[in-house]
């Protein structure tokens, strides 16, 4: 994404790109006008070209365990600094991670770290580092929770201190906010309060199904944003006063026409916030 497009007035609407299988509804949705941008997961895999989308990139990376005494990967660190300096992505997003993989990492934003402070203080470290590294802003985004926060109050609270301690921007995963705040049973709207509206850059949107027991909501790309999420993403773009970017999350190998009826209706429910 050039870093003199990114100041323009507007919210864009992006979808995240899992592989090559998606290229032809994503230069078809760009071709239409339904997105902006598109939002990829780095390190890629070998041989794979997301710049064949022509169309602007956002960073993105699961990958990190920013929470980890152990620090990070260099190796893994340089591909993705690699990728957004091709791309000139205005941010990377981070995960607040315990644990992640060299050789995958896929996964590893679903391991929470504690919400302590000798956690907070470790991922401020890191954050710090790789922002130095990267040489662009960290934008930090939570990952599903299952379990009440340890010793902060919550990990809303948790996310709020990193990112203000390491001058960081936030990515909203509206579906992972609510996942957790059904999952503790929390109102809707828990945590929102919490965090500095002007640090928020990015909201992500995504589906979210109950599990086999009836009692724990979990991330679903195969499924479509329900109501509440869609309607939360309505007010958070009339309201955050430094939202940049809207991105949809759809599994890969979901019905294409689902994936342009979703961007139809974010881009309908936007009221015209897109970039003219």
């Amino acid at each position: 994404m050039q870093s003199e497009n990114t100041g323009q007035d507007g919210v864009m609407l992006g979808a995240r790109w899992e592989d090559p299988s998606q290229d032809e509804r994503i230069i078809k949705a760009r071709k239409a006008g339904l997105i902006d941008f598109v939002e990829v997961n780095y390190p890629v895999a070998f041989g794979w070209d997301p710049a064949v989308l022509d169309a602007p990139i956002l960073v993105h990376t699961s990958s990190n365990p920013i929470c980890s005494i152990h620090g990070v990967s260099p190796k893994i660190a340089q591909m993705i600094k690699e990728g957004a300096d091709n791309c000139a992505s205005p941010w990377i997003g981070e995960h607040l991670t315990w644990l992640g993989s060299e050789n995958s990492g896929s996964l590893g934003y679903q391991i929470n770290p504690l919400f302590t402070g000798e956690f907070k203080d470790v991922a401020v470290g890191n954050v710090k580092s790789l922002t130095e590294f990267y040489g662009r802003p960290i934008a930090l985004e939570l990952g599903p929770l299952y379990l009440p926060a340890t010793e902060y109050e919550s990990e809303i609270h948790f996310l709020r201190d990193v990112a203000v301690e390491t001058g960081s921007q936030i990515i909203l995963d509206i579906t992972h906010w609510q996942i957790a705040n059904r999952n503790l049973g929390r109102p809707a709207e828990y945590g929102l309060d919490v965090l500095p509206k002007d640090l928020i850059v990015e909201l992500h949107v995504a589906g979210m199904r109950l599990g086999a027991d009836d009692n724990h909501w979990h991330d679903a790309h195969f499924v479509l944003p329900n109501e509440e999420v869609m309607g939360l993403t309505a007010d958070l773009v009339a309201s955050l006063p430094n939202l940049r970017a809207v991105t949809f999350e759809h599994q890969a190998d979901g019905p294409e026409e689902e994936f342009h009826q979703t961007l139809e209706k974010l881009n309908s429910l936007m009221n015209g916030a897109r970039p003219h």
